[in-house]
C-alpha cells in the first residue's frame, strides 16, 4: 500500500510540474462537443482432431465503447462520459457450456467546474461517478448458469454498484491538467439483491462487493460498527446490509495531452491518465482507496487507433479473486479464494474514434 501511495504522489508532482511550465493556454470554443470511440477484439481457434496436448477450441469477443458530451460556456465547464468494457470467451466445443466473462464494467462520470473568475485557475467543482456491470455473472464467472449443479448469480446490473459524489474545489491551470479536492465526499456501495449481498467472508467482516457483512453479537453491535442497521440476518450471529454509506475525502488528479505532432498539427500519440484517492472518515480512515486509470492511443489514420488501457484498483472494503499458490486448481469461480489485494486490468484494442 505504501508503494501505491508513493507512485500516486509522484504522479501528481510530475504532471502538476509539467502543467505549470506551460506558457500558453489552449482556447476551447463555447458550446457542446460530443463524440466517442468503439474498440473491438475478436479471436477464434478451431481444432479438428487435434494432437494430444494441442489444446481446445476457443472463441473470444470483446468491446470497449465510450461516449462523451462536454459543455463549455464562460466560466462553466461540464464534462460527461459513459464507458463500457465487455469481454467474453468460451473454451472447448461443448455448445451447452456458457460463455465466460473476462471483463464487464459500466462507468458513468460527470464533472462540473465553475471558475472563480474568468482567468482564475481555481474553480468550484462537483464530481459524480457511478460504476457497475452490465450483465449477470454466475459461479465460475459465467455469463449464464451451467446445465449441471446449482448455480446462483454472484453479481448483476447495479448489484453491486458504487456511487461517489464529490463537491469541492478544483485547480485547472490549463486544458491538460486538473486537480480536484473534496473534503466531504459521499461514497455509497449498493447491493440491492439480498442473495448477492449475503455472499462473502463473515469472518473477515466483508462481503464480496464491500457492503456490510459480518458476525456480531447483536444488531446494535452491527450498527455501532457500520453506522447503519442491518438489512437482514443470515443466521443467529451473521448480519448483512444492502448499502454501505461512507463520508470521506477525495483527491483526483487528471492529465491528458497529445504528442508527436506532424507538420499539419495532427498528433500520433495520445495520453489520458486519472488518479483517484479516497479515505472514509467514519471507518478505518487509514485505509486509502486507490484507482489509477491510464489510456494510451497510438493514432493510425482517420480516427483509427491502437488503444492500451490499464486500471490499477485497491479498495479495502472490496474483496478480489486470488490464486494463492499459482497451481492449476483454481476453484469454482476461477480462483481459489478471495482477499484484499491490488487489482490490475490491461486491455489492448483496435479502436475507432468519432465526433458527432
Amino acid at each position: 500500500m505504501k508503494q501505491i501511495l508513493f507512485f500516486a504522489a509522484s504522479f501528481l508532482l510530475l504532471f502538476s510540474s509539467e502543467c505549470l511550465a506551460q506558457d500558453k493556454k489552449e482556447e476551447n470554443p463555447d458550446g457542446w462537443k460530443i463524440g466517442g470511440g468503439m474498440g473491438f477484439d475478436f479471436s477464434q481457434l478451431l481444432l479438428i482432431n487435434p494432437k494430444i496436448g494441442a489444446g481446445e477450441n476457443r472463441i473470444g469477443i470483446g468491446a470497449n465503447t465510450n461516449f462523451y458530451g462536454n459543455y463549455k460556456k464562460g466560466r462553466l465547464t461540464w464534462k460527461n462520459a459513459a464507458n463500457l468494457n465487455f469481454v467474453i470467451q468460451r473454451l472447448g466445443k461443448d455448445p451447452n457450456r456458457p460463455f465466460q466473462k473476462s471483463l464487464d464494467e459500466l462507468r458513468l462520470t460527470s464533472t462540473a467546474l465553475f471558475n472563480l473568475t474568468k482567468d482564475n485557475p481555481f474553480a468550484y467543482a462537483l464530481d459524480v461517478l457511478a460504476v457497475t456491470q452490465l450483465t449477470p455473472t454466475y459461479q465460475g464467472n459465467f455469463l449464464a448458469p451451467q446445465s449441471t449443479g446449482r448455480q446462483y448469480a454472484i453479481a448483476k446490473f447495479f448489484s453491486p454498484a458504487t456511487v461517489t459524489v464529490s463537491p469541492g474545489m478544483a485547480y485547472k491551470p490549463d486544458e491538460h491538467f486538473s486537480l480536484l479536492l473534496s473534503p466531504a465526499s459521499l461514497k455509497v456501495i449498493v447491493v440491492p439483491d439480498d442473495s448477492i449481498a449475503m455472499q462473502g467472508n463473515a469472518a473477515l467482516t466483508n462481503s464480496l462487493h464491500g457492503n456490510p457483512l459480518g458476525r456480531f453479537a447483536s444488531e446494535e453491535a452491527f450498527r455501532q460498527s457500520y453506522g447503519i442497521r442491518p438489512s437482514g440476518k443470515i443466521n443467529d450471529s451473521t448480519y448483512f446490509a444492502n448499502n454501505f454509506i461512507q463520508l470521506g475525502a477525495t483527491l483526483k488528479g487528471t492529465y491528458q495531452n497529445k504528442f508527436l505532432k506532424d507538420k499539419e498539427g495532427k498528433a500520433r500519440l495520445g495520453l489520458s491518465t486519472t488518479l483517484t484517492l479516497y479515505t472514509n472518515y467514519l471507518r478505518d480512515p487509514q485505509n486509502i482507496d486507490v484507482e489509477w486509470i491510464t489510456q494510451t492511443d497510438l493514432y493510425i489514420f482517420k480516427g483509427l487507433s491502437l488503444t492500451l488501457t490499464t486500471n490499477l484498483f485497491y479498495d479495502h472494503d472490496i474483496l478480489v479473486q486470488l490464486d494463492r499458490d499459482g497451481d492449476l486448481n483454481t476453484g469454482v469461480n476461477g480462483y481459489e479464494s478471495t482477499g484484499r489485494r491490488v487489482s490490475f486490468v490491461q486491455t489492448l484494442l483496435l479502436k475507432y474514434n468519432f465526433l458527432f
